[in-house]
């Protein structure tokens, strides 16, 4: 589990392998992953976004964007999107993947890593938190009368029962 940047590392760390097995960590550890409100699941598509919506308005290009975040290398772009990665049958955990509903760019990265992962039938399940915030998503995670909180225990419960069997 992991909130934005971190969503996007949970993210990869869950489905791009490589890195548990530098580490010496059989895969199936994983039993579940969540990232929350992740705007980097797919790095070309949200440099793209936000490249063609400052040309569009003839703005200048952002300086601290993900392009200067994540270096110029379109290689390594793909190489860091957790949806490259994504393939049928090779232990990818079940998906909760939270959002705010109201923020475009987190939406569309969500559900480009939601279809991804059904396409290759992982089980999936997108969720946009409404009437919140980027921070108060991630703030609000353990109280009990918030929707995201209920969807994280409903993904939540069947694998702590299969874990105590």
């Amino acid at each position: 589990m992991g909130h934005s940047a971190g969503a996007q590392l949970a993210a990869l760390l869950c489905i791009d392998h490589r890195y548990l097995k530098a580490e010496g960590v059989p895969v199936d550890v994983l039993k579940g992953c969540v990232p929350v409100d992740g705007d980097t699941y797919d790095l070309p598509a949200i440099i793209m976004t936000a490249e063609i919506r400052q040309t569009v308005h003839g703005l200048p290009l952002p300086r601290f964007g993900h392009r200067a975040k994540f270096g110029n290398d379109p290689e390594k772009h793909i190489d860091f999107s957790a949806v490259t990665h994504v393939a049928r049958d090779k232990g990818i955990p079940p998906f909760l993947i939270l959002h705010v509903a109201g923020h475009p760019d987190v939406t569309a990265q969500a559900r480009r890593l939601g279809a991804a992962l059904k396409a290759a039938d992982v089980p999936v399940n997108v969720f946009g938190a409404t009437e919140t915030t980027h921070n108060k998503l991630n703030a609000d995670l353990g109280l009990p009368d918030d929707p995201a909180t209920v969807e994280l225990f409903r993904f939540l419960d069947p694998l702590v029962a299969a874990k105590a069997d």
